[in-house]
């Protein structure tokens, strides 16, 4: 019996989720999105890109409550691959949450240039290691605020 044992257990080790699955290895990323008075953004969605690779890879992470995000890449929360990212933040309505009715969606309080990579300019490092990264955005223009 304790032969049989040894014997799956490096088939068992092999085939666990992740050994060797050909991912980019992912280091924790986590942060807040801040006006320039120190206010918190506390709803919306985080993504990073990164730069300089035929494939990009993205992280994605939602902006809780509390101010704060954390990214996954493959799988929730598990970070982002080391190196230069571009950044969009999105701070719309939630559809299907009744507000989206013509008339009914609050403006946006984030500018809209952090929709869209080509026109963000938010730029970070993403290091080997625990990261927590403070993104600087602007309030929307108040007469195109969304």
């Amino acid at each position: 019996m304790l032969r049989a044992l040894c014997l799956l257990l490096p088939v068992v080790a092999f085939s666990l989720p992740g050994c060797s699955s050909g991912e980019a290895t992912t280091y924790p990323v986590s942060g807040v999105v801040r006006f320039p008075d120190g206010k918190l953004l506390r709803e919306g969605t985080i993504e990073f890109e990164i730069s300089g690779v035929q494939n990009p890879v993205t992280a994605t992470g939602e902006i809780a409550p509390d101010g704060s995000f954390f990214l996954g890449t493959y799988q929730i929360d598990d970070g982002a691959v080391a190196g230069t990212h571009r950044v969009v933040v999105i701070a719309d309505s939630v559809i299907g949450t009744g507000v989206e009715r013509p008339g009914l969606l609050p403006k946006s309080i984030l500018h809209p240039k952090y929709r869209d990579f080509q026109t963000s300019e938010i730029v970070v490092e993403v290091q080997p290691t625990n990261n927590n990264i403070v993104i600087d955005v602007e309030y929307a223009p108040a007469d195109d605020a969304e």
